[in-house]
């Protein structure tokens, strides 16, 4: 299954954070396995795509992307806010519009995992 979803990015212009502009920008998700866990999917968003394997551990959840050389720990798929911040990683390597992506899709397949 594919579905489109959106997701915001700001843009900030300068320290006063009324320099900003937000912008909604949209995505897609193929979903490859949400029935058990590991769930998986293809996320792709602004010309990227990022297959994810996602799912629980004994200590928590947990995001996968081989692709990218990257994982990290995971909130509930709905805390969009902490998901961010984990995918975004203190580096910030993997970039902030990829993160927001990547958190705001995970908010979606919340909703269809089964």
């Amino acid at each position: 299954m594919i579905f489109s979803y959106k997701y915001p990015v700001v843009k900030f212009f300068g320290d006063d954070p009324e320099d900003t502009e937000v912008t909604e920008k949209a995505g897609s998700i193929k979903t490859i396995n949400t029935d058990q866990e590991p769930y998986e999917a293809v996320i792709s968003a602004e010309g990227s795509q990022f297959h994810i394997i996602f799912g629980s551990h004994q200590n928590g959840s947990f995001l996968c992307i081989p692709g990218w050389h990257t994982g990290c720990k995971l909130s509930y798929l709905d805390d969009v806010f902490w998901n961010h911040e984990s995918i975004f990683g203190s580096d910030e390597q993997f970039g902030y519009e990829n993160a927001t992506a990547i958190a705001y899709a995970l908010k979606e397949l919340k909703l269809i995992i089964k």
